[in-house]
């Protein structure tokens, strides 16, 4: 039995010994400090002065390895919405309640997303919330993939909640809602729907040419805009066979401007990136 005691006992003490060498060079590693005041020959020795330590290595690394930028903000809704009062006639402002700001630029503060605008009257505009869309990849592909730039109103006779793209392969297009836009006499074919199976995509130029939005917010709009945003609307004029982008207004043979039942709805789709947003940097000095 003692002899099984010692033994125990020595392998407690070697263990011991290992732990205590394993502390001494863990220390041993840690940076050393050197006095941030001297003591003067023959001072008596006061108490222990502050210390500083010298860390060169961790400056070598966060110089090797910079932060990152801080996030860019986005646009205050006061920015976008002076944008929407600039790109809009001021004789439409009174003819619409909902308006829809959409950047298609490829990168910018204000690139692939939309803005959500409600009429507070007298040309005032009330922000209510902005998401990331897709827009056209613009490139020429099967077909020129680009998404119209301009004002443009909805066709309240092609909103479909249910809806395949006869031009790309039978893609679905959920909560569609098809902008009143005619080229050469043909309806086109570019919407707001859902990217459903595109998610990913969004905050991106990703689409054929329509403008893609989050599933929930599609579905949101376009049950928001057909039971609330009923009324008569301006007829937009006509360039030759192709409707004008710019807002003109078309006139009866009297003059006065012509109006159908429709949408109270104005998109405003612009190529536009946002003004620059200056954001400060972190430098890391190695003096």
């Amino acid at each position: 039995m003692l002899r099984e005691f010692a033994a125990v006992a020595s392998l407690a003490m070697l263990a011991m010994t290992a732990a205590i060498g394993v502390q001494r060079q863990h220390l041993a590693a840690l940076p050393r400090f050197e006095s941030a005041v001297p003591v003067a020959a023959g001072s008596a020795p006061g108490p222990p002065p502050a210390r500083t330590p010298r860390l060169p290595h961790l400056i070598h690394a966060a110089a090797a390895f910079p932060l990152a930028a801080p996030a860019r903000p986005g646009p205050s809704g006061d920015d976008v919405a002076g944008r929407v009062r600039a790109a809009v006639p001021r004789a439409l402002m009174g003819y619409f309640d909902l308006y829809l700001y959409v950047s298609k630029a490829a990168a910018g503060p204000w690139a692939q997303h939309m803005y959500v605008f409600r009429s507070a009257g007298d040309g005032g505009l009330q922000f209510e919330q902005s998401f990331p869309v897709s827009t056209g990849r613009e490139l020429q592909e099967k077909y020129f993939t680009s998404t119209p730039a301009g004002l443009f109103e909805l066709d309240p006779e092609r909103f479909d909640r249910v809806h395949f793209s006869h031009r790309w392969h039978n893609a679905p297009m959920p909560w569609a809602m098809f902008l009143n836009y005619t080229i050469r006499s043909h309806p086109t074919g570019v919407a707001l729907h859902s990217a459903v199976g595109h998610l990913a995509d969004l905050g991106h130029r990703a689409s054929g040419g329509c403008v893609r939005m989050p599933p929930e917010r599609a579905e949101e709009l376009f049950r928001r805009i057909q039971e609330t945003e009923n009324g008569r609307v301006p007829v937009f004029a006509m360039d030759g066979s192709t409707t004008d982008k710019t807002g003109r207004i078309a006139l009866d043979a009297d003059g006065a401007p012509m109006f159908v039942q429709g949408y109270k709805v104005l998109l405003i789709i612009e190529d536009y990136p946002g003004a620059p947003v200056v954001v400060a940097t972190l430098s890391v000095s190695q003096g």
